[in-house]
């Protein structure tokens, strides 16, 4: 999804393209070629890469990096949270 949204963005800042008298809008291998850098996922996941990097280089008191690698022993409760109830005066 992120991909088809980045390849949305480029269209609209690259504009169509003029084909022999004919408007029509850039395909994916031209949008690539003028846009000649990572794309949104391959950037995402070395942004995560650098952060585990921080992460473990942390101390372990640390309380990023605790909450980060926390697993949770318990299950949550299924359901709408109870309401609270009035108390009558």
């Amino acid at each position: 999804m992120l991909r088809i949204f980045q390849r949305r963005i480029l269209r609209m800042l690259y504009g169509p393209i003029n084909d022999n008298d004919i408007w029509r809008i850039r395909y994916n291998n031209e949008l690539y070629t003028l846009y000649d850098d990572l794309d949104v996922v391959k950037a995402i996941k070395t942004g995560l890469l650098t952060w585990l990097d921080h992460l473990f280089r942390t101390q372990a008191l640390d309380p990023c990096r605790k909450l980060t690698l926390l697993k949770p022993e318990s299950t949550r409760r299924i359901g709408t949270r109870k309401l609270r109830r009035l108390k009558s005066v």
